[in-house]
C-alpha cells in the first residue's frame, strides 16, 4: 500500500517519540539482541498500520503490539527463559562502589522474586511499575477493566513482597499507590 507524505511523517514522529520506550519494554524482559529484533518487529507492524493507530493512544497501541511480539518470541524459542538483566539504566550516575553493590543486590533480589511469580503477576508489575503506565493503559493492554487491573496489581504486589527475602529493604515500597481521586 503506497504511503502518503502525512503517513510517513506520522510514522517518523511516532518512532522518534516511542522507540526508546518500546526497546526498554523488551530489554526489561529479554536479552539485548532479541529486544532489538522485537523492537524492530513492533515498528514494522506500526509502519504497516500507521493510519490505524489512534492518535491519543499511540504508546498504548505500541505496547499491545509489543506484548504480542514478545509472546511470539517466547513461543518460537520454546525455552522461554526470561532474562531480566538491565532493569535499571546502567549509565554512570556518580554512585559510590558501595551504592552500586547495594543496588545490584536489590535488583538481584527483585529479579529472583519476579521469577518466582506467575507470568500474569510478573506482567502487570512490569507494566505498572517499570513501564510506569497509568492504570487505564495497563488495563487496555491486558484486556481487562481498570478496576480489575488495580486488583490484579494489588495482589501481584503482595505476592512479590512475600517472595522477597524477609530482610529486604525493598518490601516497604511495594504497596500499590492509590491513583489521584481514587477512594
Amino acid at each position: 500500500m503506497p504511503r502518503t507524505p502525512a503517513s510517513e511523517a506520522r510514522y517518523r514522529a511516532l518512532f522518534q517519540r516511542h522507540h526508546e520506550k518500546v526497546y526498554a519494554f523488551f530489554r526489561r524482559r529479554i536479552d539485548a539482541e532479541t529486544a532489538r529484533d522485537c523492537t524492530a518487529e513492533t515498528f514494522v507492524v506500526a509502519w504497516r498500520k500507521v493510519d490505524e493507530i489512534p492518535e491519543a493512544g499511540e504508546l498504548r497501541w505500541l505496547y499491545i503490539v509489543a506484548r504480542n511480539v514478545l509472546r511470539n518470541a517466547y513461543r518460537s524459542r520454546r525455552r522461554s527463559r526470561i532474562v531480566l538483566g538491565g532493569i535499571t539504566d546502567r549509565s554512570d550516575s556518580g554512585e559510590t562502589p558501595e551504592m552500586v553493590v547495594v543496588r545490584n543486590e536489590e535488583e538481584r533480589e527483585v529479579i529472583e522474586a519476579l521469577r518466582q511469580l506467575r507470568e500474569k503477576d510478573r506482567e502487570i508489575l512490569l507494566l505498572s511499575v517499570w513501564e510506569e503506565l497509568p492504570r487505564d493503559d495497563v488495563a487496555a493492554i491486558l484486556g481487562c477493566n481498570p478496576h480489575a487491573a488495580s486488583q490484579r496489581l494489588h495482589r501481584a504486589s503482595r505476592r512479590l513482597a512475600a517472595a522477597l527475602p524477609k530482610h529486604s529493604s525493598i518490601t516497604g515500597g511495594l504497596a500499590p499507590q492509590r491513583e489521584e481521586g481514587a477512594t
